[in-house]
């Protein structure tokens, strides 16, 4: 046995044993990359862009991560589990259709409301920006399309290679803008570069038999398998929508209350924090997601609460550190300027936690078929984040105060999807 081999060897067997956990570090680890590559480019874009910078691109990416959610009608969350591979395709090419619509009619909205838009949002400075909206949603729809079809094939790998090379063409075109002195539009440029790359790249790995596949559907097995799905664009991108809009919308409420700076000291929060918790979580539920059609429905429970238990353990132990060292470490690593966003991370330490547990797990209702409680939980979740901010203006709360009054009314209602879904995975496993 050479070395190489040797290596592989011992690292095949540090490897957990359980399936999940391997496919969870087969496409995690592509986003511990990227994550590592946005944590080490994120000192020096905040000393080529200011705060208020950050606050208008951190806007734009919000509101292209509540439209991008809804561009293939989340058609694609079907597509990991069903069983039959041409109704698979059916529906990859009924999202990537959804896709193509849902872009054009973003690229009406721009032309005829764009200017009433910027206004609205306080952010006048994204300007024409405003246009590549919908290019960014064309990007997000395909790439997800793909992505989901990529685990559907159990291409794990590429999924993390994907990630990773998305963060990287991201964190590299912000950091030659920055240099450059592009100032805003260098953000939001490379922004959309980062997904160019991560779709590029899915395509490129997808086999010409399966291009051949998704050739050959017709528009009646299409129409079908959109049918047979109708939950998911019926139930499931409504909760999707609201979920998004819960996770990106306070940064847009930041701006329109407190202004460009406060919304980029809370971007830069979101981005060290929130992005990995998103990101992670989200690999993690695809795996799950992946996992729940070979599981036999007795099963669930158990699965349900190992996985529960892995991403306490792993999130608790990642967030003690945030709740002593945030603020001056925020300041040491970005520049003293950045200091507030550290305390912004402490307030917010709650919500990242359960966000990073309840993710995951989440997919259990749609495996369950109780896309409606998904929708419900959903709700709840909106009117948290719409109670929280409608009393901080009424009680004329500072940012510090309002984020932690969002913080706690957020975690509040995830801990209620939580015992929700705890309560269903018991009943199925009887």
């Amino acid at each position: 046995m050479n070395r190489f081999s040797l290596l592989r060897h011992r690292v095949h067997r540090l490897l957990p044993e359980t399936p999940f956990l391997r496919k969870l570090l087969m496409l995690a680890s592509g986003t511990v990359a990227g994550q590592a590559i946005l944590v080490v480019s994120s000192p020096l874009l905040t000393r080529l862009f200011t705060p208020s910078e950050f606050g208008v691109f951190a806007v734009f990416a919000a509101v292209v991560a509540i439209a991008g959610m809804g561009t293939g009608l989340r058609f694609e969350m079907a597509i990991p589990i069903v069983q039959d591979d041409a109704d698979a395709a059916g529906l990859f090419s009924m999202t990537v259709l959804c896709t193509l619509l849902t872009t054009g009619l973003a690229a009406l909205f721009v032309w005829q409301a764009g200017a009433w838009f910027r206004t609205l949002i306080n952010t006048p400075e994204l300007g024409p920006w405003l246009w590549l909206l919908p290019l960014a949603m064309l990007l997000w729809g395909l790439g997800s399309a793909l992505s989901f079809w990529s685990v559907r094939r159990g291409r794990f790998a590429v999924n993390g290679k994907a990630v990773t090379l998305q963060f990287g063409s991201q964190a590299g075109s912000q950091l030659a803008f920055g240099f450059a002195g592009a100032g805003m539009p260098g953000l939001v440029v490379g922004y959309l570069l980062g997904y160019a790359g991560r779709s590029g790249y899915h395509a490129l790995r997808v086999p010409r038999a399966e291009w051949q596949l998704f050739a050959a559907q017709r528009p009646a097995r299409i129409w079908q398998s959109a049918i047979t799905n109708w939950r998911y664009p019926l139930m499931a991108l409504p909760s999707q929508l609201l979920e998004s809009i819960c996770q990106m919308a306070p940064v847009i409420v930041m701006a329109w209350l407190f202004g460009p700076a406060t919304a980029g000291w809370y971007a830069l929060s979101q981005r060290i924090m929130g992005l990995p918790v998103r990101v992670l979580s989200e690999a993690a539920s695809q795996v799950f997601l992946g996992e729940l059609r070979h599981i036999e429905s007795r099963d669930l429970l158990r699965f349900f609460l190992k996985t529960l238990l892995f991403f306490t353990a792993i999130g608790l132990f990642g967030m003690l550190p945030v709740l002593f060292f945030a603020p001056s470490a925020f300041a040491l690593v970005f520049g003293e300027s950045w200091r507030t966003a550290g305390v912004m991370v402490q307030l917010l330490a709650p919500l990242y936690l359960l966000r990073f547990v309840v993710m995951p797990i989440s997919q259990v209702l749609y495996y369950l078929k109780r896309q409606g409680l998904v929708l419900i939980s959903s709700i709840l979740s909106t009117l948290a984040i719409i109670g929280s901010f409608s009393a901080s203006y009424v009680l004329e709360l500072d940012a510090h105060d309002a984020i932690l009054l969002f913080s706690l009314a957020s975690s509040v209602s995830l801990m209620i999807y939580l015992l929700v879904t705890w309560l269903l995975a018991k009943q199925a496993s009887k």
